[in-house]
């Protein structure tokens, strides 16, 4: 009956969220409370649920402090940027990387939704950080609302659905895209990339091996990767951080990565 009552009101939610327009992201810290765009279930359910990464957001946001500077690569449709400028207050800047055309529009719009746009408060970027500089093809599935997507060769034969298009998007070199941008050296990173961890950990070398670089939350995704999943960890200790592995959520697991400053 429990489980009844939970499915029938998760329903009305979504369905409400939907018809109204919009949906509100609640957090511990009611401060933060940006609002995000909703014209599908989907769209819905991942604010709702807060795409069941609920106390791993929490923690990415109870790091960040005043006047930091954050990127948030593979920011879908914006779930850790908008709360993390709205942690900084006006005092930092979020860079948000977001490479499917589909997905960026609306992080744009969820950007301009809590008029974050001015001020530098949040930078987006249609385009995803690798290793190098490249054109190449992304698989996406759930074309409407957020969706997954990956630029890994093993991505979709693990897919279970063939409602899947191929679409051609831009991939950039981290360290010298930064550079080339006048981004300032990032303070705190998350990465969400389907199996394409290792490329951004390896374009982003000499920002993440910085002094300053203290925490990186990395989602790592076995099944998608063509290279031992367990070289994540094995960089980001090259790289100066202290690792955490969280528990693991289907098939993939999570990289809290600390760096002990003096």
């Amino acid at each position: 009956m429990l489980a009844l009552m939970k499915k029938v009101i998760e329903t009305f939610n979504r369905n409400f969220c939907r018809l109204r327009g919009y949906a509100v992201l609640h957090l511990s810290d009611r401060t933060l409370a940006p609002r995000f765009h909703v014209s599908t279930n989907i769209e819905a359910e991942k604010i709702i649920k807060k795409d069941n990464e609920k106390e791993l957001l929490e923690t990415f946001l109870q790091e960040i402090r005043p006047g930091d500077i954050v990127l948030d690569i593979g920011a879908n449709i914006g779930l850790y940027t908008l709360p993390s400028a709205l942690k900084l207050r006006g005092t930092g800047s979020v860079f948000a990387f977001e490479p499917a055309p589909i997905w960026f529009k609306r992080l744009r719009e969820n950007i301009e939704l809590n008029r974050l746009s001015s001020g530098n408060l949040v930078v987006p970027y249609n385009v995803g950080l690798s290793n190098k500089n490249e054109t190449c093809d992304m698989i996406i599935k759930d074309v409407q609302g957020s969706g997954m997507g990956s630029i890994s060769p093993n991505y979709q034969e693990h897919l279970d659905t063939d409602k899947v298009i191929s679409i051609p998007v831009r991939l950039v070199q981290g360290d010298p895209f930064l550079r080339e941008q006048g981004i300032p050296q990032p303070n705190l990173v998350k990465i969400d990339v389907e199996g394409a961890e290792l490329l951004v950990l390896q374009g982003l070398e000499k920002s993440l091996r910085h002094k300053d670089c203290r925490f990186i939350l990395c989602e790592v995704h076995p099944r998608f990767m063509s290279e031992p999943p367990e070289n994540v960890k094995k960089l980001l200790l090259d790289y100066g951080f202290r690792c955490e592995i969280s528990k693991e959520r289907r098939s993939e697991y999570h990289i809290l990565a600390r760096k002990d400053l003096h």
